[in-house]
């Protein structure tokens, strides 16, 4: 290669000491322009037309990634990469996934035509676009800068992609088997896709991964499992790590991306993976990132299992106190850089830790790390009431998740005249409760949730003809939604399925909800409530246009709002002049009834 990065050799002698636990590297993801001396005499290509040519036009983004990395700066251990994402979790789109781009990503919708059996189809046309996007991309660069490989993704989060995150979570409880046969079928087609993939891309034998910028000198990929935050240690075992540790067997340098505090749990089994090289930390939404002393501990424990460390935006004011705290060996910084002044400042610091071991010493066993932050699974018991009373079996079979049970003791119960709403007050809502606070406390996960509440809803149904009419059929109604732009649904439906089984009659529109649709359904169904949910920074501020759309309609007056979301909080829904915020589902019913006098 005749890159245009000087200290390249530098560069990748420390990333070899990196993936054996020695060393800094100190990086970046993605790149800055501002103050860079252009590597190349590159203009960029006319401005896409659309967001279709932004995204999946190859040689427009090639001329593109070719200005952008020509004009970013590469100084430290940042790499010449072009980033060919068509994702994440493009892995997806080729097995079938519907590709929309947006703005500043790209979504990848469920396939509708999805069936159990995954099938790997070459001739599908999203497979055909990545490759010719990495060949377009590798012409283009003429040996100045890598190619770096899709973020493909894999395991349950592609499922989810295809399918839908809840059927997903409903199949670890409903058909595992299935599903240890979908998960193995999506390893064995990564391994082709990435082998084929990376036969476009490589320079020799050497490669870099588009997600975190990162390289190495053979076979690398950056591994991960996002939904596992909704599910327990034995199900992670279960459905995730053998496969996770096939990929780390298969590839020569691996790098697991650990996505938020609801994952932490996870990283005993982590640890179990001797092949697993490193292990990305992500904070999340609404915490400190990953140059804070509260991840001090974590990286402590990591290291001392046996793995390197990336900690991603970190500052500068963070760098020294972190390296003093965690030591200098094994730890890849990705630094939250704006300008060369910024990167040389870093550089000064850094060479103070270079050219001795000063990694604090670590006495703890791996076994001693499970212990400090793992938790035992708790598995759901059935319930031993005292009470000789027949539809204690509804309540079990709700907490249990039994549908079936559910709805055969409901029927029973109305064949022999029991009173249909004392068995929604003292069976099913009570049941909803215990679920509820059982996955608030950590006892139950959200496979678990969604199970009980489909055992609830299967109930509802069979008493609904017999509520008709009655003043205390539901203790108010809530309109539900995701704002415009955002297409996650998952904690919008836990949260509805509470509600309903708590009391509530609850529409839920779905997502991706306009101000026009959220006022057009509390008009038409005269809600006590409108839910909004968000996940993205990006689609939050939309819910401050639903209200002044509540507004203008006249019935901002006539409705409570009520919002929740990872990134949403108390101040946010203070400062748009939201009722209520909740940051689970368990607690969103407390603040439901509050804000209808029902508490």
């Amino acid at each position: 290669m005749k890159t245009w990065k000087s200290n390249l050799e530098e560069t990748k002698e420390r990333y070899i000491n990196w993936w054996n636990h020695k060393g800094i590297i100190l990086n970046m993801w993605e790149h800055f322009q501002e103050g860079v001396q252009p590597h190349a005499d590159i203009m960029p290509p006319a401005p896409a037309k659309d967001l279709s040519q932004k995204w999946f036009d190859p040689q427009w983004r090639a001329e593109y990634l070719d200005w952008y990395v020509a004009h970013s700066s590469l100084m430290a251990d940042i790499l010449p990469v072009a980033n060919t994402q068509l994702g994440p979790g493009s892995l997806a789109a080729i097995l079938g996934g519907v590709f929309e781009g947006g703005e500043d990503t790209i979504w990848i919708h469920p396939d509708p035509d999805f069936s159990d059996e995954i099938i790997f189809n070459p001739e599908h046309p999203n497979w055909i676009l990545h490759k010719e996007l990495l060949k377009a991309c590798k012409a283009k660069a003429n040996g100045h800068y890598y190619v770096g490989m899709p973020d493909l993704m894999e395991g349950l989060d592609v499922l989810a992609a295809l399918k839908g995150t809840d059927r997903v979570l409903l199949d670890t409880v409903m058909q595992p088997e299935i599903l240890e046969q979908q998960m193995q079928q999506i390893n064995d087609i990564y391994f082709k896709v990435f082998d084929e993939l990376y036969d476009i891309i490589r320079e020799g034998d050497e490669m870099a991964f588009c997600y975190f910028s990162s390289w190495a000198p053979g076979k690398m990929s950056k591994l991960q499992s996002d939904i596992s935050t909704m599910i327990s240690q034995d199900d992670y075992r279960r459905f995730v790590q053998p496969f996770i540790r096939e990929q780390c067997q298969k590839i020569d340098y691996t790098l697991y991306h650990l996505d938020g505090v609801g994952a932490m749990h996870h990283l005993p089994a982590l640890l179990e993976i001797e092949e697993l090289n490193a292990i990305q930390w992500t904070p999340g939404v609404g915490e400190p990132q990953g140059g804070s002393p509260k991840w001090y501990d974590l990286y402590k424990k990591i290291l001392a299992g046996g793995k390197s460390v990336m900690a991603c935006w970190v500052t500068l004011d963070e760098l020294k106190p972190l390296l003093d705290n965690i030591g200098a060996d094994g730890v890849h910084l990705e630094m939250d850089f704006h300008n060369e002044k910024e990167v040389e400042q870093a550089m000064r610091i850094v060479e103070e830790y270079t050219g001795s071991s000063t990694s604090t010493t670590i006495n703890e066993s791996q076994q001693d790390v499970a212990s400090a932050i793992g938790q035992e699974c708790i598995c759901i018991k059935e319930e031993q009431h005292q009470e000789e009373d027949k539809l204690k079996l509804l309540y079990e079979a709700i907490v249990a998740g039994k549908l079936e049970p559910a709805v055969e003791v409901t029927k029973q119960a109305i064949a022999d005249g029991a009173v249909p709403q004392e068995i929604i007050n003292n069976y099913m809502i009570k049941a909803m409760g215990e679920v509820g606070q059982r996955f608030q406390d950590g006892k139950a996960f959200v496979p678990q949730l969604l199970m009980a509440g489909r055992a609830m809803k299967g109930a509802l149904e069979l008493l609904k003809p017999l509520l008709a009419g009655s003043a205390s059929t539901t203790i108010g109604k809530i309109v539900i939604g995701t704002v415009k732009g955002d297409l996650h649904d998952i904690g919008k439906n836990l949260v509805a399925s509470m509600l309903e089984g708590c009391g509530f009659e609850v529409i839920n529109i779905g997502i991706d909800v306009t101000c026009d649709k959220f006022v057009e359904a509390v008009k038409e169904n005269h809600a006590d409530i409108l839910c909004m949910s968000a996940l993205l920074t990006t689609t939050m501020t939309y819910m401050k246009d639903v209200i002044q759309a509540l507004e203008e309609a006249g019935i901002r007056e006539q409705v409570k709002v009520m919002i929740g979301g990872a990134p949403v909080s108390q101040g946010f829904a203070d400062e748009i002049g939201a009722d209520g915020y909740s940051d689970n589902a368990n607690t969103a019913v407390a603040v439901a009834k509050e804000l209808i006098g029902k508490k």
